[in-house]
């Protein structure tokens, strides 16, 4: 894990471009820190010493809104398959097989221990600093503790079983009422996982202990055509996986429900993530427009390739008003956990959309997706100096957005609470 450069406790920063996410870009910029957060931005503000970073665009860390750092330890994603529960059946045995073939560990989350600090190195060297992780183990937010990055860690519940229903609860209970006093880099969340796996009774009972907490809900929702198959008729691929697991409860998802009846419960948290979308109708895609203040639509671009041929309806998400935040996924169905990659991908896939509105989904609108707006996702003093450096030629700067999201460019500072994580050239 990338280990903290210190400076001291008041400085400058010096780039040939400054992009707040808050305001114009601006040239020849500087960002005045103090114990970690932003004390001002301009020319005349800044103290001594200032760090010339050269010719960079400065720009606040990236913000992956959804990952599961449990499986970095895969090398490649796992094929697609037929239907979406073909790769759901091939993830449940690669970590069957993950958890058995670690030697030296005496626990089976030892192993998903370590995957976890492998992804959160991994993101940090490629300008992410917060994230929100998905857990699918009770009690891991002491991974996460001696972590620079910033996480809302949200517990993961499955579990289709009517009489299990007090046991989820109790353990999503535990999570939240875990208290991290003074860490800033550590909340709570919770994530009912999907219909299709978290019975519905469950789900609604988690929606209000959210609410009650104050915390933020997690749910994938229409990820696939199995998923909707599986809602409309209680059959397809879905039901075959859940009875060749032992796992299917016919009572578990009310007849007659849809992807809005999900909506609405969850829509009672502070702020709900809604994971992927991608076959949702326009109903509920304006059901989420109405609710933009305390509900978004996190968008994983390539692992939506891994799975889709057809094109993500982006423009029309966007077009109704939805809030649109990026998340990488996991390495199960993405090469990497770069989100700078993810822009990079939109931009590529859906060239109609301005390049600045893709950076506002890896920064500001991942921010406020997360709970986080007042924290991160733009350089706006009060905030914490979570900033990112990235190369660049001179240039109008009318194209640094184009510049960010296009092929090939890279982050090559990254900086967490005014401490580098990884340390770029000063002059």
């Amino acid at each position: 894990m990338p280990k903290p450069s210190l400076l001291p406790r008041t400085f400058s920063l010096r780039a040939r471009y400054l992009l707040t996410m808050q305001e114009a870009p601006s040239e020849d910029g500087y960002v005045t820190i103090a114990d970690g957060k932003i004390v001002s931005i301009g020319k005349k503000q800044r103290v001594e010493p200032v760090f010339d970073l050269g010719d960079v665009i400065l720009m606040p860390g990236l913000v992956n809104a959804h990952t599961h750092l449990e499986f970095s330890d895969l090398e490649n994603p796992l094929p697609a398959g037929e239907t979406f529960p073909e790769w759901i059946l091939a993830v449940i045995a690669s970590r069957r097989q993950q958890r058995a073939t670690v030697e030296g560990h005496d626990s089976p989350e030892a192993s998903a221990q370590v995957a976890v600090a492998d992804g959160v190195a991994e993101s940090i060297r490629s300008g992410v600093t917060t994230i929100g992780e998905i857990s699918t183990v009770a009690g891991s937010h002491g991974w996460y503790q001696p972590a620079e990055i910033q996480t809302v860690l949200f517990q993961e519940v499955l579990g289709l079983s009517v009489d299990d229903i007090p046991r989820h609860v109790k353990t999503a209970r535990e999570h939240v009422d875990t208290s991290i006093s003074g860490d800033e880099r550590l909340s709570m969340g919770i994530s009912p996982h999907a219909p299709y796996s978290v019975h519905y009774d469950l789900f609604g009972q988690l929606c209000q202990l959210a609410a009650k907490a104050n915390i933020p809900c997690a749910l994938h929702l229409g990820e696939s055509p199995a998923e909707m198959e599986l809602l409309r008729s209680a059959s397809g691929p879905f039901r075959e996986m859940l009875e060749l697991l032992g796992a299917w409860n016919d009572s578990a998802i009310p007849r007659g429900i849809g992807p809005l009846d999900y909506l609405q419960r969850i829509s009672q948290a502070p702020c709900s993530l809604i994971i992927h979308g991608n076959f949702l109708t326009e109903l509920e895609y304006q059901f989420m427009a109405e609710q933009v203040d305390r509900m978004s639509l996190v968008y994983c671009p390539r692992t939506y390739q891994h799975f889709h041929d057809r094109p993500y309806p982006l423009q029309a998400i966007l077009d109704h008003g939805v809030r649109v935040a990026l998340g990488t996924d996991s390495r199960a169905s993405n090469p990497d956990l770069s989100l700078l990659a993810e822009m990079q991908h939109v931009a590529h896939v859906h060239p109609e959309i301005d390049p600045s509105l893709i950076l506002e989904m890896g920064t500001r609108q991942g921010a406020r997706a997360l709970g986080l707006e007042q924290t991160c996702g733009s350089i706006v003093p009060g905030k914490q100096a979570d900033l990112v450096t990235v190369a660049c030629e001179p240039g109008r700067l009318s194209d640094l957005a184009t510049i960010i999201t296009s092929a090939g460019t890279t982050v090559e500072g990254v900086m967490r609470a005014g401490k580098w994580l990884v340390k770029p050239s000063t002059r």
